[in-house]
């Protein structure tokens, strides 16, 4: 009998245990050790399915006998693949450009149906049908598609960010908000930001001058750090650390919303590339790393007590709920949250961070003013603190014009459909199982909101009021409605005082004459495509500080 976090493994989809007999059937016939008759049942098999294909992805001309709604916009497609061969790298970029060519874009109605295979796909690039999806139809639209690559990523339970909407999901994200990222809680763990600053600024400065500078290594491992001591109470080591980087990036960009084999059956079944392989090789990582941190807990703390000095953690606070409710709290779940704010986290921040930095050094009258405000307020006696950031106001118009044109997430984690729902005014329909991408990207940059859109102008955030020219302008980098990323307010804490202490303890400059490029590259999240390295100077006038940590 399925447990309650089994049974979403097999909803929709061939078995992995079909697949993996229908493999092998394929590769016996490519050795000739098949009999004749299995061979054509095979053939006849495969054609059947790309038939059944081609009358499922059909366009249909009256979606669930709702002829009175207008059509949404669609480019042509082709039987079978639909619309997956336009879908360029970047996607969100190849998106951005479908939208704008055929209607759905800044000067059409905002909307874009597309077809992934047989997956029906809407496009959202209008801020005022993006507000409208999350909230007054935020409860259909909050379940997520059931992709095959990302089931295999995630194995036995789904992460916070991609479990269907349901008792699952609320429970997750109320342990991670309560015991995490509640304001209480990280207002309780500043001690550890502080930290991390610390040792993130003395990092540096032990390499300053001698040989260029990765930011986003520099970042990723002063937040995944931060993140590590909030979890469990510890640190990675350096090399750890590279290591649950190319882990999580790989994951990542296996979970991108346009992975060819999740909408073509074909593909799946006949693996190619060896994709299945690799994300089960990925699971595995995972599944191993987010007990080997159970595991190591509870050798530490036999008895599930932190030491009065020692803040508390999450690993702490759950596994103590485990002794007293063990069905509610099974290791899964436990690995499931720790590896959900380590890997989310983690990528996103220092991401924000590397792009903040690149924006930086390609307009120093903004990066000399922010060094300027930073000074005022802190001087160059002490360290940044966390609590600073309040009185830098300058600093955040900085992070926040940032996640404007670089948003974390630019077509957050796809949203699903779990019932029909109508749209502006009632004139479209969104069906029953349609998955659900909203273009942050496009709605972040629309001319008609934005003045200059393309331009980094942190000034426009100045006072907290936006400089544009009408319309309805939306900042949404963190998502929106009740899937709304848990962790924003962490992410906001960690950016801000990462580029903070950055700032004030060193002087950075480009590597050559040539300005940083800005190119971005392919995924759920949205990196750097040439990853930002910089040369970092320790400033003169921060010297007897530097020297005292």
């Amino acid at each position: 009998m399925k447990t309650k976090h089994q049974s979403w493994v097999v909803h929709g989809y061939i078995s992995l245990q079909e697949n993996q007999d229908i493999v092998e059937l394929l590769h016996a016939k490519h050795k000739g050790t098949l009999p004749m008759e299995i061979s054509l049942t095979h053939a006849f098999l495969v054609a059947s399915l790309l038939l059944l294909l081609y009358f499922l992805s059909s366009p249909r001309k009256d979606l669930n006998g709702h002829g009175h709604l207008k059509s949404i916009p669609s480019p042509p497609a082709l039987p079978v693949i639909g619309h997956l061969h336009l879908l360029k790298k970047p996607l969100h970029r190849s998106l951005s450009a479908l939208a704008a060519r055929y209607g759905g874009g800044r000067d059409g109605v905002g909307l874009l149906s597309l077809r992934f295979g047989a997956r029906p796909v809407l496009l959202v690039s209008s801020a005022a049908i993006a507000e409208e999806c999350f909230t007054v139809h935020d409860v259909a639209l909050a379940d997520r598609p059931g992709l095959a690559s990302r089931r295999l990523l995630t194995d036995e339970c789904p992460s916070i960010a991609l479990s269907n909407y349901g008792p699952l999901w609320r429970n997750l994200r109320l342990i991670v908000t309560v015991h995490a990222l509640s304001a209480h809680r990280l207002s309780l763990t500043s001690a550890v930001r502080a930290t991390e600053v610390r040792a993130m600024v003395k990092r540096l400065y032990g390499r300053a001058g001698a040989t260029p500078v990765s930011v986003r290594e520099t970042a990723y491992e002063f937040v995944v750090n931060v993140i590590m001591a909030m979890v469990s109470g510890r640190r990675m080591a350096e090399e750890d650390v590279r290591w649950f980087m190319a882990l999580t990036e790989a994951g990542l960009a296996a979970a991108g919303s346009a992975n060819r084999q999740d909408f073509l059956p074909v593909l799946r079944l006949l693996d190619f590339g060896r994709t299945r392989r690799s994300l089960a090789g990925i699971a595995k990582e995972r599944r191993d790393f987010g007990q080997r941190l159970i595991d190591e807990y509870r050798r530490l703390n036999p008895r599930g007590d932190e030491t009065s000095s020692a803040p508390r953690t999450l690993l702490g606070d759950v596994l103590r709920q485990q002794e007293r409710s063990p069905e509610s709290y099974p290791d899964v779940v436990i690995r499931t949250l720790c590896m959900s704010m380590l890997q989310a986290g983690a990528d996103t921040s220092s991401s924000a961070i590397e792009w903040a930095m690149a924006l930086l050094l390609n307009n120093p009258d903004v990066l000399a003013k922010a060094k300027a405000e930073i000074d005022a307020v802190v001087g160059t006696s002490r360290l940044i603190q966390e609590c600073d950031l309040e009185v830098l106001p300058y600093l955040r118009c900085i992070i926040t014009e940032t996640l404007r044109l670089y948003p974390l997430a630019p077509n957050l984690v796809p949203h699903e459909a779990s019932r029909d729902c109508t749209i502006t005014s009632g004139q479209y329909i969104i069906a029953r199982g349609t998955m659900v991408l909203v273009d942050v990207y496009s709605i972040q940059r629309d001319p008609a909101s934005w003045d200059d859109p393309d331009m980094f102008m942190p000034e426009r955030f100045v006072g907290g009021n936006v400089c544009g020219q009408g319309g309805k302008r939306m900042m949404m980098p963190f998502g929106m409605g009740r899937r709304k990323c848990p962790g924003e307010g962490l992410a906001w804490r960690t950016v801000g005082v990462a580029l903070a202490g950055m700032l004030q303890c060193f002087e950075w400059g480009r590597v050559g004459e040539k300005v940083v490029d800005m190119s971005e590259g392919s995924g759920l999240t949205m990196h750097m495509y040439v990853p930002l390295v910089a040369v970092c100077r320790p400033r003169q006038d921060m010297d007897v500080m530097l020297k005292s940590l």
